[in-house]
């Protein structure tokens, strides 16, 4: 219910709007339908009444022959003191008219048209002035009276005092215009503000700053939320500074540490192994040449652990680019874990300094994970090409795993591997992405496109 309070808001806005237009088109067709029935009975009424004093005036001369000045004097007498919205008038049966009352003039035309006797119709006139008309006939005269009565004139004054319903009408017309006024002004910013802040990725996006259409709350909300995703977008760029401060401290303190392991201990051994030999072409004793020999392999042994120390610590290789770096990455670690690694690289473009080193970083660790805790037998390592990006992608046929939603989780009890690999990814702008393969086995993903270098 509350998800669609704004749905319900304009509905309960709009029901009322449209009931009032209802019920104000429903009030203004029974009133016209009122009208045309008090229109209909008050001209035939009137019509019939004349044609009734007419005929009784006739009747009433008796046996006597009237004259036409005679007829036309009764006839006068019968319309006398006739006052009427309308007008009335005698005529033949050719249409004549023999007497009428001002504004009949228009009658030859309606007679023209047909009028039917004893019942009264509605004509319009060229000028758009709507009559009701009836026609009756007066007895064995042979005579018609029409009458007629003008809309305007017969129901002006009622249209003016019923004019409620087209007030209802308007009412209902600026409950409409309400409605679109908060649609457009409320209730459209408000969902649009949600679907923008619903897809926004935090921390890395900011909503738009204003929006003029809204009303001044909204754009107020909008204005506030913009500036707290500029605070996070600064807080995650300093974040990213940060790590990637704590990136390059470590890589060159190994650096330090392999030339100082290069130049000092390994010199020392080395020097050692040397003497030994020296004391061993030199002695003659058959023990002590043998002591010497058992010497000399225990420190030729630790000076491959140093040196192989210190190719983990900083690969020499890296300057040779990515595909060369990472054949002899797996060469070692193939005689080091003792299991089937294999490489094939497809991308032939050079990729920054940065992007190399993380993405060896990944490699080393994704596949010390697979053998160590995955129990992997066989890895496979692929870079490729894919729409621009340059993909890395490290499967493997171990235990698998699902791995968590936030990699923090896996730092915080003590597992660092996806923690690490994930901040080196977002230090040069990709993406990881790691997935449990149907058939078994993990696969870990990394995406990253040079236009991503700048974000």
């Amino acid at each position: 219910m509350r998800r669609h309070l704004l749905i319900l808001l304009t509905v309960a806005i709009m029901i009322p709007s449209f009931a009032a237009l209802f019920v104000g088109g429903l009030g203004l067709v029974q009133h016209e339908k009122t009208m045309e029935r008090v229109a209909r009975s008050y001209v035939e009424d009137l019509a019939g009444s004349v044609a009734s004093r007419l005929e009784m005036g006739w009747s009433w001369s008796g046996s006597f022959p009237l004259n036409d000045r005679e007829r036309y004097w009764r006839l006068r007498q019968i319309t006398w003191g006739l006052s009427i919205p309308g007008w009335i008038a005698v005529v033949d049966v050719h249409g004549n008219i023999l007497l009428s009352t001002a504004g009949a003039e228009v009658l030859p035309m309606f007679w023209d048209r047909g009028i039917p006797v004893g019942s009264a119709i509605e004509i319009t006139s060229s000028e758009g002035e709507r009559f009701t008309l009836a026609a009756y006939q007066a007895g064995e005269t042979g005579w018609y009276v029409v009458a007629a009565v003008s809309w305007d004139k017969l129901l002006g004054p009622m249209l003016r005092f019923n004019r409620w319903p087209m007030l209802v009408g308007v009412i209902g017309l600026l409950g409409l215009i309400s409605v679109l006024a908060l649609w457009k002004w409320l209730v459209s910013p408000l969902r649009m503000l949600g679907n923008e802040v619903s897809t926004l990725q935090w921390g890395r996006e900011m909503p738009v700053a204003d929006d003029p259409s809204a009303v001044f709350e909204i754009r107020r909300l909008r204005q506030v939320l913009h500036h707290l995703a500029k605070c996070a977008v600064e807080r995650a760029d300093l974040m990213k500074r940060y790590v990637g401060d704590l990136v390059r401290v470590q890589e060159e303190e190994r650096s330090r540490l392999a030339r100082e392991i290069h130049d000092g201990p390994l010199q020392d051994v080395t020097a050692l192994i040397h003497q030994i030999r020296l004391a061993t072409m030199e002695g003659s004793s058959r023990s002590e040449g043998g002591r010497l020999e058992n010497a000399e392999d225990g420190a030729r042994h630790a000076v491959q652990e140093m040196r192989a120390l210190c190719d983990e610590l900083s690969p020499p290789w890296l300057d040779l680019g990515l595909g060369q770096a990472l054949d002899e990455l797996v060469e070692r670690l193939s005689r080091h874990l003792r299991a089937d690694i294999s490489v094939d690289v497809n991308y032939g473009e050079e990729l920054p300094q940065e992007v190399t080193l993380a993405y060896f970083r990944v490699v080393q660790e994704a596949v010390h994970n697979s053998v160590r805790h995955g129990q992997a037998s066989r890895v496979s390592v692929r870079l490729f090409g894919e729409n621009g990006h340059a993909v890395l992608e490290v499967e493997d046929d171990g235990n698998g795993f699902d791995p968590p939603v936030d990699y923090e989780e896996l730092r915080v009890r003590g597992h660092r591997g996806l923690s690490n690999m994930s901040e080196r990814m977002s230090l040069i702008g990709g993406k990881l992405e790691v997935h449990r393969q149907p058939r078994g086995g993990t696969m870990v993903r990394c995406v990253w496109s040079p236009t991503s270098a700048s974000v």
